[in-house]
């Protein structure tokens, strides 16, 4: 009797990690979901692809098979008419063995690059933008870094659930990172302190943190990160123009 109760609660626990891993339900205040913590520049996993005379994004992105807007996003594309002969893209979750299939001669409508604006504020009223979402140095850079001076205010983004807070010693120092309605995800790292706690309501505009250069910083700024559950975005395709 006690083995079969002791399989039960093995196969309640699996269940409930993987509930947590997809994102169904919120995990309790205890068992936040690790998979959320950011790691500071991961491996790249992908290609440079130079453009060629005549190639646009839309058929560079069919030839690879890969997404048009993340490749956007990535690369800091806005406009898919606006890229030239000789800069070179990277190309996500391609491997360097991968055989391009060439796309198929004729003209090729562009595909519209999305942008959202509404959803979320600057976490940092004023600050400069220092080190945008991409690949640097040949690794990941999952959020933009945003200067400012040690202390400055640091706000939620948009109404959600604190979700963890923490210290990545080692890493991204003392962050918050936050649950927002359609599965969005927002990261605030670095931080001087924090001052939410996990499972609380917030709105967005109100103070949770402070600038600071905690974990693995040169000075004091905001690593911040918009994510669609796991899958990091540009959030520079969903903030306002400008702090």
């Amino acid at each position: 009797m006690k083995e079969n109760n002791g399989k039960k609660f093995r196969y309640l626990r699996f269940i409930t990690t993987v509930v947590c891993l997809l994102g169904i339900q919120a995990c309790g205040q205890s068992s936040h979901p690790s998979w959320l913590k950011p790691v500071p520049d991961a491996e790249a996993v992908g290609v440079f692809h130079q453009v060629q005379r005549g190639e646009s994004l839309t058929s560079i992105c069919r030839t690879y098979g890969a997404n048009l807007q993340e490749v956007a996003e990535l690369n800091g594309i806005e406009d898919a008419n606006a890229i030239q002969a000789g800069q070179n893209l990277f190309i996500p979750d391609v491997s360097k063995a991968h055989s391009p299939t060439p796309a198929k001669p004729g003209a090729v409508a562009q595909a519209e690059i999305r942008k959202w604006s509404g959803q979320f504020i600057w976490p940092v009223s004023k600050g400069v933008v220092t080190s945008k979402f991409g690949i640097r140095r040949g690794r990941r850079h999952d959020g933009i870094d945003i200067g400012a001076p040690e202390g400055t205010e640091i706000k939620a983004a948009a109404d959600g659930t604190v979700l963890h807070v923490g210290n990545q010693q080692q890493g991204y120092g003392k962050l918050v990172i936050i649950r927002h309605a359609d599965d969005m995800i927002t990261v605030y790292a670095h931080n001087q302190e924090n001052l939410v706690k996990e499972g609380i309501k917030v709105k967005q505009g109100q103070l949770i943190a402070r600038v600071g250069k905690t974990g693995r910083a040169t000075g004091p700024h905001l690593h911040f990160e918009i994510r669609k559950r796991t899958k990091p975005r540009n959030p520079l395709y969903f903030l306002p123009k400008s702090p």
